[in-house]
C-alpha cells in the first residue's frame, strides 16, 4: 500500500479514536516539533527579558591587581548611598578580577588578556575610574587615557588631593607618541619620570590621585601594588557621580 494512503487510513481511524489515542499519535509524530518549539520560545523570553531589565550603568570603577575584600558589599552600598544612585533604575559595577603584570618581560596569560579588557572598556566608554599601581598606570596615562583633574575637580578638591596627586609630564609624551610612528627601536623612548615629582617635569599634569590616604576605599579592597592610586577615564560619561566617589573614598 502507498505511503499516503496508509496515513490518510490511520488519520481517518484517529476521528474515532480516543482522547489517550490521539495525543499518542500526536506526540509520535510531532514530538520533535513541539520540543524544538518551545525550547526557541524559552530563548526568545529569555532574552527578552534580559535585554527589558538590563540596567544602565551608572558608574563603572575597574581595579588591577585588587583583591576585593568580604566588605566590598558594604563600601558599595555606602557608595550609592552618598552618591545618590538609585540601584532600582541603575547598576554599579566594580571589576577586580584584572591581573596585569608590569613587567613587560614577565607577560603572562592573565596580563594579556586583562589588558586587552582594559583597553575594550576604555574604547566603549564603560569605565569611569582606573585603579592600579603607578608603574601599570604609566602606559595608560601616557596615551591620552585619564582626564587632567585640573578640569574636573573644584578648587577646593584640587587643594585637598594635590599632595597626593600622580603627574605625567605632556613633553614626554609627546615625545613618546612621535618615536612610537617614527622607529621600532623601543628601547630609545624617554622613561617615564617621577610621578611624584611635578618640579622635575617640562609640562606636568596631575591625571591621578594616589591613594594614601583613602582609608574608607581600603577597608574594603586590597591593593597589591603599594604605590596604587586612582584615575578618571578621560572618556568617562559620569564626570559629577566620579567627583562624588572621590570625595567618599577620601572623605
Amino acid at each position: 500500500m502507498p505511503v499516503m494512503d496508509e496515513f490518510r487510513e490511520e488519520r481517518e481511524a484517529l476521528k474515532h479514536g480516543t482522547l489517550k489515542q490521539k495525543i499518542s499519535y500526536f506526540f509520535c509524530y510531532y514530538k520533535w516539533h513541539v520540543i524544538i518549539t518551545i525550547a526557541l520560545i524559552a530563548f526568545a523570553v529569555s532574552m527578552a527579558h534580559q535585554i527589558l531589565t538590563q540596567k544602565e550603568n551608572a558608574f563603572f570603577a575597574a581595579f588591577i591587581n585588587t583583591v576585593e575584600l568580604e566588605t566590598a558589599g558594604n563600601f558599595v552600598q555606602g557608595f550609592t548611598e552618598y552618591a545618590g544612585i538609585d540601584m532600582n533604575e541603575f547598576d554599579v559595577m566594580f571589576d577586580t578580577a584584572l591581573r596585569i603584570n608590569p613587567d613587560p618581560a614577565s607577560y603572562d596569560e592573565s596580563t594579556i588578556t586583562s589588558t586587552q579588557k582594559v583597553m575594550v572598556y576604555l574604547a566603549a566608554q564603560e569605565i569611569d575610574i582606573l585603579a592600579a599601581g603607578d608603574t601599570v598606570m604609566n602606559s595608560y596615562a601616557y596615551n591620552d587615557s585619564f582626564y587632567d583633574l585640573r578640569e574636573i575637580l573644584t578648587a577646593e578638591q584640587l587643594a585637598e588631593y594635590e599632595p597626593y596627586f600622580y603627574y605625567m609630564d605632556r613633553t614626554v609624551a609627546e615625545e613618546r607618541s612621535e618615536m612610537d610612528f617614527t622607529s621600532a627601536d623601543y628601547s630609545s623612548l624617554p622613561a617615564y619620570p617621577d610621578p611624584r615629582n611635578p618640579e622635575a617635569m617640562s609640562d606636568p599634569i596631575p591625571v591621578g590621585i594616589y591613594l594614601d590616604s583613602a582609608d574608607t576605599l581600603k577597608e574594603h579592597y586590597y591593593f597589591l601594588d603599594e604605590n596604587a592610586l586612582v584615575a578618571v577615564a578621560a572618556n568617562t560619561r559620569h564626570p559629577e557621580t566620579v567627583s562624588r566617589y572621590l570625595e567618599y573614598i577620601f572623605q
